[in-house]
């Protein structure tokens, strides 16, 4: 979103930002630390400190089965649990030496397709205990939303991107609480 390669004569290596990654709760809320912004590319470490925010704030609540879209599900959901349960890292998921926690990864529904047969099988959210009909995509709603603002921000300082990004996914959430009384009676 915020990196343009096509912007830069240096295409991407010119840039300090070169996009940016969301976590979205189930009913398209952004969650809380739950934006990073990627540097050089997406890699998993962006991705893993991204989601340990919001799995550790939901773990504390009480929760302990999550399932994590994600297009690239298939690959990423691999090695997670080492990666971010390791007491080497700095963005550590809470401990759970008693296994308590159980973290399913399945590919998003309109991402499917470009995964084989078996993959597309094995990571389905059709075949999901406990997600219903739930298609994953939650959270391409909100790029579609808010995509327009590469444009503004591509030229921000670095705090002035972040507040305005941060404003506009506070609005974001606001707007969705609001219109949570609308589909009722």
């Amino acid at each position: 979103m915020a990196g343009d390669p096509g912007y830069s004569p240096e295409g991407a290596r010119g840039l300090d930002v070169t996009g940016v990654f969301c976590v979205s709760c189930r009913h398209i809320y952004v969650c809380p630390n739950g934006v990073i912004d990627f540097h050089k590319g997406e890699k998993y470490r962006y991705a893993d400190l991204c989601f340990a925010a919001p799995l550790n704030m939901s773990y504390t609540a009480g929760l302990r089965y999550f399932v994590i879209t994600y297009d690239i599900a298939c690959k990423y959901g691999v090695n997670f649990m080492s990666r971010c349960c390791n007491k080497d890292c700095s963005f550590v998921l809470i401990p759970t030496d008693d296994g308590d926690i159980n973290i399913v990864f399945c590919v998003n529904k309109f991402h499917q397709e470009s995964h084989d047969d078996d993959c597309a099988a094995k990571n389905a959210l059709d075949y999901t205990k406990f997600v219903g009909r739930t298609c994953g995509e939650g959270v391409e709603t909100i790029w579609a939303k808010m995509n327009w603002l590469r444009y503004s921000t591509r030229e921000m300082s670095a705090a002035s991107r972040i507040e305005t990004l941060s404003e506009h996914f506070n609005d974001w959430n606001w707007q969705k609480t609001i219109g949570l009384g609308e589909g009722f009676p």
